[in-house]
């Protein structure tokens, strides 16, 4: 295998051949799986003919290079068959190393932010830079840096990682695009949409997986964990954004989640994966987290050995057993001992093959319109553009008695512990090469880009106080600072510190000292404009009414610095909304983490929750003023038009929320059965609108929308009232009833 993937790429850097491209040496040429005349079902046949079970097996499952998650298949030499690299992240950027100074890949803000955005065209435009960016460092040669090693950029990215944010403690909350299934179905599809772009000849730009199947959301005793779930639950919160993304989206594949699911683990569960992801689409690629096959071994399920693992695996769904070699060196024995049939292992092999040979890794490079693809394709002008753009939509405004926007010229103080240090500022799973020295010197700080915007005024810093620390060392200097200036900016906040993957949070207030120092910097009376930067949602119960401003900025990354000093100045106003709750302190302390049951009082995410929040999903303000009008077009129950009016003093966005509710009456009678959301997301729209003027948006719907899930995961369509609610995420609401 070494020296075939040697062949290759010393073929690659003296013909400019992509990484991993096959049918270019001469063992390969005659093979008919080399014939591109022939459909892509008969070449991906023809080359699972011409291999032994053993090569099957290897030519489709990980073999140990040194990675803690090593996802490299080999070669078959004699066939001129290269090796393959599997795992490359693609949720906040390409994950690749830096070719040179000027240019890593493009960084987007956290998915968080990005859901804030509430566009369609924005996450679309994020996949198609993602797709741009991977096929460019693919035709480069160029890699990732893992573990001191390389691990060489192919053709399949894994995200967006499309979980709900079921609690705001979950360790990963950071690299999702919120609470609500429909949101996160519609971010997935259109961003899976982008990324497998698809050129003259059939060829995607790259090969889209999301992740992580299914309802994945705790960090306590992963791999071994196991989740009760009802089928109400599972179809109506978990399963949905997967759906749309399978089919909507056309992804090609999936990550197998660690957690088991009433006590069938995700990837061995037949019944999830076989039956229906694969009711969607037969072709579905299912490759497992890392090591989550030899999890198998251990909880629930205790499989015992390596055969029974691999068997129960493979039987279950799973086609790549990711980051661990249980597969690899258990298959073919598990198949002698009758535990599985060589039909399945070829099934998993074709599904396995299939994306590539559609993406043209075998198919003379000329033909693929990427392979023009190169260095000037990375993080250029128009692809920072496109960033930028991400990040002033994806930044929420939920409170401003006036402050905002500000005036150039004052005398500002940048203060907290996220004023400074950009690379606190990072999502889960953004690359680690930012910038090219492996620092992040290359990034703008919050307090840098107000200094730029102020280019009038004086701009100081001093952070106070760190993210999780108890000392108090630094309070005396920043108040010192903010007590002298006209303006205070607050930032705060939690980082990758305090939550990642393997480590959920269990308080959701701010950590350490900051709750403490950012009342101190209140009791100075001056006007302050609080930023949040955080991946799940912070309670904060005690200082909610206290800023003039309060901004939820997500994780800003590289651009969002830059987007947040445009909106404070009011040189853009582009502002998202929520894509989740925010809850009060005492929701960690009513609902327990390990609860998955979404209706259990008092409840999960706005469709769900009792309680007041601080802040609702969809909140979010504007620095202009709108009014908002809706009505049916005519008496057709399947489509209406809403008027959006600009009454404010500048240009701004809007996005307009149609949430589906039963009336009273009728929810009386079905929750007798099973639990009703108090009102679901069925579809929104964004929209600017010039100062002074109105726009219009349309919706159009199918019957599907006045659907609810019963209590066996079926969608039921209930004779009687059921209502529309076109909102703004806050003030006035337009109720529109249909009977049905």
């Amino acid at each position: 295998m070494k020296f075939l993937i040697a062949a290759v790429f010393c073929a690659g850097a003296a013909t400019a051949l992509p990484n991993f491209h096959g049918c270019s040496l001469p063992e390969a040429q005659s093979e008919d799986y080399c014939d591109n005349s022939l459909p892509v079902s008969a070449r991906v046949d023809a080359l699972l003919d011409s291999l032994t079970l053993s090569e099957k097996i290897s030519s489709s499952q990980p073999y140990d290079n040194g990675n803690v998650c090593g996802t490299t298949t080999g070669g078959i030499e004699r066939l001129g068959l290269p090796e393959y690299t599997w795992l490359i992240e693609t949720n906040t950027n390409v994950a690749s190393a830096c070719l040179d100074e000027l240019t890593c890949a493009t960084c987007f803000i956290g998915p968080m932010g990005m859901g804030s955005s509430f566009n369609r065209t924005n996450w679309q435009k994020k996949g198609e830079v993602f797709g741009t960016e991977m096929r460019a460092f693919n035709n480069l040669n160029w890699h990732r840096t893992t573990n001191g090693g390389k691990d060489f950029i192919g053709l399949t990215g894994y995200g967006p990682n499309i979980n709900l944010s079921r609690d705001p403690r979950f360790g990963r909350n950071s690299e999702l695009p919120g609470e609500d299934p429909f949101l996160n179905g519609e971010y997935a599809s259109h961003m899976v949409q982008g990324m497998q772009e698809e050129d003259a000849n059939g060829h995607p730009k790259m090969i889209a997986y999301v992740k992580h199947l299914t309802a994945y959301s705790t960090e306590t005793n992963r791999g071994h964990d196991d989740y009760t779930i009802s089928p109400h639950d599972l179809f109506e919160s978990y399963l949905p954004a997967y759906e749309k993304a399978f089919i909507e989206g056309k992804a090609s594949g999936a990550m197998c989640s660690y957690n088991a699911i009433n006590g069938s683990p995700s990837c061995a569960n037949s019944y999830l994966n076989n039956e229906v992801v694969r009711g969607w689409n037969p072709d579905i690629h299912i490759t497992t987290d890392c090591g989550a096959v030899g999890n198998l071994k251990g909880d629930p399920v205790n499989a015992g050995s390596d055969e029974n693992a691999a068997a129960m695996a493979m039987n279950g769904g799973a086609d790549i057993d990711m980051g661990d070699l249980t597969m690899t060196q258990a298959l073919e024995n598990a198949t002698h001992l009758g535990l599985l049939e060589e039909g399945t292992i070829d099934a998993a092999w074709k599904r396995s093959f299939t994306p590539l040979f559609r993406a043209g890794r075998f198919d003379p490079v000329d033909e693929i319109e990427w392979s023009k693809y190169g260095k000037e394709s990375i993080n250029n002008e128009e692809h920072q553009a496109i960033s930028l753009d991400a990040a002033l939509m994806g930044q929420i405004l939920l409170a401003n008695d006036g402050v905002l926007p500000l005036q150039d010229g004052l005398d500002v103080a940048v203060v907290g512990p996220m004023a400074e240090g950009p690379e606190k500022y990072l999502s889960s799973y953004a690359a680690d090469d930012i910038c090219y020295d492996g620092s992040h010197s290359c990034m703008t700080s919050i307090y840098e880009a107000i200094k730029a915007e102020n280019a009038n005024g004086a701009t100081s810093v001093a952070q106070g106080c760190d993210v999780s620390s108890n000392s108090t060392d630094g309070f005396d200097e920043a108040l010192s600072i903010a007590k002298a200036a006209d303006i205070v900016i607050l930032a705060v906040g939690i980082d990758n510190t305090v939550e990642h993957e393997g480590q959920d949070r269990d308080d959701t207030a701010l950590p350490g000292v900051q709750e403490d120092f950012a009342l101190k910097v209140l009791a100075l009376g001056k006007p302050v404009v609080m930023v949040m930067v955080n991946g799940g949602g912070l309670a904060i119960d005690n200082l909610v009414d206290s800023p003039n401003a309060i901004i939820e900025a997500f994780n800003p990354a590289v651009m969002g610095p830059k987007a947040l000093a445009l909106q404070i100045y009011g040189s853009e106003n582009r502002w998202g909304k929520l894509p989740v709750t925010l809850y009060p302190h005492s929701f960690v302390e009513e609902q327990p983490m390990a609860n998955y049951d979404m209706s259990l009082s008092p409840g999960r995410t706005y469709r769900y929750y009792e309680g007041q929040p601080l802040w609702s999903f969809g909140h979010g303000l504007s620095l202009t003023d709108f009014t908002l009008e809706c009505e049916k077009d005519g008496e057709d129950q399947t489509s209406a038009t809403c008027d959006v009016a600009n009454i404010g003093p500048m240009d701004g966005d809007e996005v307009v929320f149609v949430f589906h509710t039963l009336g009273d009456e009728l929810r009386k009678e079905v929750t007798v059965n099973h639990p009703v959301p108090i009102k679901s997301l069925v579809d929104f729209g964004r929209i600017s609108v010039l100062k002074g003027e109105e726009a219009g948006l349309s919706f159009t719907f199918s019957e599907d929308i006045f659907k609810v899930v019963n209590e066996d995961g079926d969608k039921v369509l209930y004779k009687g009232r059921h209502t529309l609610v076109f909102s703004r995420g806050h003030g006035d609401e337009v109720h529109i009833d249909y009977d049905l």
